[in-house]
């Protein structure tokens, strides 16, 4: 089942971009006619309409209505999301945005458990604006385990990797009122 969920984000965010890309297209060609106008404005207004539903499968500020209640389901399918590393226009904003909600409330321990490997996933890949918010949630899901791998990956690794594992050690260091270092 939550391949199948991972796999609805993923289309949606591509059916997003295509939206997006298609608003782009159309507003390159807007001053030509008033037809080139009126498709551009059609276009966008496909994006806009489109956008919330596409976002998050039942809508994203419907989703961000149950997270901050604490809706058990809401939870479960932001992990998914964050799981799944949709990537669309204001993608990133809304993923610190869910880490943020995400750290108020309580997680089971196979949350947790997937948490920390999507933690250890966005350390691993490429930059991406919300590492930080990563960085900042990880003190909820920590364990000695999780914490021993971050380590090797900050002394280990080269460039973004080991910046962003540094990243998530002096959180953790923070959370527990550990002196950083420089």
């Amino acid at each position: 089942m939550r391949q199948g969920s991972m796999n609805v984000f993923e289309a949606n965010a591509s059916e997003l971009e295509k939206l997006r890309e298609r608003v782009h297209e159309m507003s390159r060609e807007r001053s030509k006619s008033s037809e080139h106008t009126a498709a551009w404005r059609e276009a966008a207004l496909a994006f806009r309409t489109e956008y919330d539903k596409l976002a998050f499968p039942g809508g994203l500020s419907r989703e961000f209505e149950l997270l901050r209640a604490g809706d058990v389901t809401a939870i479960d399918m932001a992990i998914r999301f964050l799981e799944a590393n949709p990537w669309f226009f204001r993608s990133g904003y809304y993923k610190v945005d869910i880490l943020k909600l995400l750290r108020k409330h309580p997680l089971s321990d196979e949350q947790c458990t997937r948490m920390r490997k999507v933690i250890l996933e966005r350390v691993r890949d490429r930059p991406v604006r919300e590492m930080r918010a990563y960085a900042r949630f990880a003190p909820k899901v920590s364990t000695p385990q999780f914490e021993a791998e971050i380590t090797n990956i900050a002394e280990n690794a080269n460039g973004h990797a080991a910046r962003h594992a540094q990243w998530v050690i002096d959180c953790l260091k923070s959370a527990r009122g550990t002196p950083q270092q420089g």
